[in-house]
């Protein structure tokens, strides 16, 4: 029996301390700004509170207020399609509708649509036998290089939905061929955001000079996958230019990589967390 209590007692002792070291770790992972003395931007991307919100209430109604102006769509000129309702049924007079002699009445209805679709261009070359007996023919325009390929349409479109819009690249090909039949793969748009950034590299540079040279500007980070790994997605703004650059890093180091903050000389505007 004495051998059975010791044996109890340190079991027991053992469950206390694991019990304790459980709290510690538990509090341990529930520590954010908002619980201990860790900046905002030591967060976890992946573990946001709901935002609390400071508004207080009007006491006004929703909706809109006593006075405002409302904003109404116009009726265009010029429609794209134009379709005329026949009449139908039948008169009072027993006559069929589609029997009367009808005029086109002045009031009109106009419906938006929005179509993506897919439009096809086909370019021809032409050849032939000059007087001197030589055969001639002419050549495709340089931006056309191969049997099928895409426009600029389709390719400023992915960069938008991709670099703008933020959609992954998955998703945004499904955009593309579910919505307009085409069979693009995240390939073809990852290669098209490639050639704009090349294409766009001078005004890149030239907005960075700006940015640089800019008398107050604002530095943030956030965090941000890039596959698979926590990455953060640094940006110095003003109110009119924007430059954004993901880093594995979260200090000044990221935006010195760029070249962007250790040119500045003027204001810096940040959250004043700790960048470690």
């Amino acid at each position: 029996m004495a051998e059975q209590a010791a044996i109890i007692e340190g079991q027991t002792a053992t469950i206390a301390q694991l019990r304790e070291r459980i709290r510690e770790l538990e509090a341990r992972l529930a520590k954010d700004s908002h619980n201990s003395s860790r900046p905002p931007s030591s967060d976890s991307p992946f573990k946001k509170p709901p935002p609390c919100s400071q508004r207080q209430p009007s006491g006004r109604k929703p909706g809109g207020q006593p006075g405002r102006r409302g904003v109404t769509r116009s009726l265009v000129d010029h429609p794209d399609q134009c379709g005329i309702i026949p009449l139908t049924g039948t008169c009072a007079c027993g006559r069929c509708g589609t029997g009367i002699a009808a005029t086109v009445l002045a009031e009109r209805r106009q419906v938006v649509e929005v179509v993506i679709q897919r439009k096809v261009i086909e370019y021809r070359i032409v050849g032939g036998t000059g007087a001197c007996g030589r055969a001639q023919r002419n050549t495709f325009p340089a931006r056309i290089e191969a049997p099928v390929q895409y426009g600029p349409g389709g390719s400023a479109f992915a960069v938008y939905m991709t670099q703008y819009q933020l959609l992954p690249y998955q998703h945004t090909a499904e955009v593309f061929n579910e919505r307009a039949g085409l069979g693009t793969s995240p390939g073809t748009l990852q290669r098209a955001v490639r050639v704009a950034a090349t294409r766009l590299e001078t005004t890149a540079n030239a907005i960075r000079r700006a940015l640089i040279a800019a008398p107050v500007a604002h530095a943030n980070e956030t965090g941000r996958r890039v596959n698979g790994n926590l990455y953060r997605l640094h940006v110095l703004s003003t109110n009119r230019l924007t430059a954004c650059f993901p880093h594995p890093k979260r200090g000044a180091e990221a935006p010195d990589a760029f070249g962007l903050l250790a040119p500045f000389a003027g204001v810096l505007v940040h959250d004043h967390g700790s960048a470690c």
